[in-house]
């Protein structure tokens, strides 16, 4: 294998991790790619002899991987090496399946459109499947240069998430753009996530210095229009690689993302591990340090309330999946997996979220 800058897939994330896995592989000797797009299950990826278009054979395969080929005349996937990270939502669509949406991301970029204010909620979710992703997740308000006084939502945005750098930007002036590619390093890969008209496509274009990305406009409802029909890789100038992902309105928790509900609430969890019962609910009980907190003006009862909302749903996820399979998945010893008692119904929904 050759040196890590000099790779012909250096430009598209090639670093020790992906070298070690091809390494490790059953047949090394097989030539490795990346995937770059997926449409509708027609793979398009980039190898050291160029871009193929690729068979999966029935893999799983999700923009981001890297892969192992097979076949000269009709390249196809022979194996998936494996991800360091999979970002991934709840599909409703198919039975409660999980969607994968990308693998192999360093950075999530959740971008918000500072024109349209700030949807805690919302913000919530999508910092949640980054950190259980395995991604660390950075909040992008976008569109600065569209809001008078931005001051209030980035103070908001700062408030609400917590060990989550907040970077004000826009791709018009420029303001955040250079931070962005400082959290972007040769090597790393970074994928943007929001809803449509968010801007992302807009800071795409700016980070890579040209107009590579449609751009569409904003409805008078602050509704984006889709301008990326795709999830695709994008290199960048300076050495890393970019995804942008179509706007994103549906992103239902799937089982097993507990972990990402533990960096997402953080604060709200420090205090739980000082509840007087071990299997506090956090609601009514008596020596419930959480609802002391919100008393006391230290929480933000809007955020608890949140809080209670994605566990009771990856709960209920986690139920699903456990009947489709026909057994139970084996239960967590610690005590933060007995912070929410059992759900009472399945009720509770944002309808915005369905």
């Amino acid at each position: 294998l050759v040196n890590l800058v000099a790779h012909p897939l250096a430009p598209y994330g090639w670093n020790e991790r992906v070298q070690a896995r091809v390494r490790a592989a059953a047949d090394p000797r097989l030539p490795p790619g990346r995937v770059a797009r997926v449409d509708r299950g027609a793979l398009t990826a980039i190898t050291a002899s160029g871009t193929v278009r690729l068979a999966s054979r029935g893999i799983d395969v999700t923009t981001g991987d890297w892969v192992l080929l097979s076949g000269a005349a009709e390249p196809a996937v022979a194996a998936v090496l494996p991800r360091w990270s999979a970002l991934a939502r709840h599909d409703a669509g198919r039975a409660g399946d999980t969607q994968l949406l990308a693998a192999n991301v360093d950075t999530g970029f959740v971008v918000v459109g500072l024109d349209r204010g700030l949807n805690v909620s919302r913000l919530d979710r999508l910092l949640t499947i980054i950190w259980s992703s395995g991604a660390t997740p950075v909040v992008v308000l976008a569109k600065a240069d569209l809001v008078p006084a931005p001051a209030a939502v980035v103070s908001e945005a700062e408030r609400v998430t917590v060990g989550v750098e907040v970077v004000e930007a826009s791709s018009l002036s420029g303001e955040g753009i250079d931070r962005l590619r400082e959290l972007l390093p040769p090597g790393e890969t970074g994928v943007v996530i929001g809803e449509s008209g968010a801007g992302k496509s807009s800071l795409v274009n700016a980070l890579i210095g040209a107009d590579v990305q449609a751009i569409g406009g904003v409805r008078g409802d602050f509704k984006g229009r889709h301008t990326t029909r795709a999830r695709e890789l994008v290199p960048l100038p300076g050495g890393g690689v970019l995804l942008d992902t179509p706007g994103i309105r549906g992103v239902a928790l799937t089982a097993g993302q507990e972990g990402g509900l533990e960096h997402t609430f953080a604060d709200v969890l420090e205090r739980a591990a000082t509840c007087r019962f071990a299997d506090c609910g956090h609601e009514v009980e008596p020596g419930c340090a959480v609802q002391a907190a919100v008393a006391a003006g230290e929480l933000d009862p809007v955020r608890v309330s949140s809080f209670h909302e994605l566990r009771r749903e990856v709960a209920t996820a986690a139920r699903r999946a456990e009947a489709r399979t026909g057994r139970t998945a084996p239960k967590r010893q610690d005590r933060q997996d007995r912070l929410v008692p059992p759900l009472p119904d399945e009720r509770r929904r944002d309808p915005d979220w369905s």
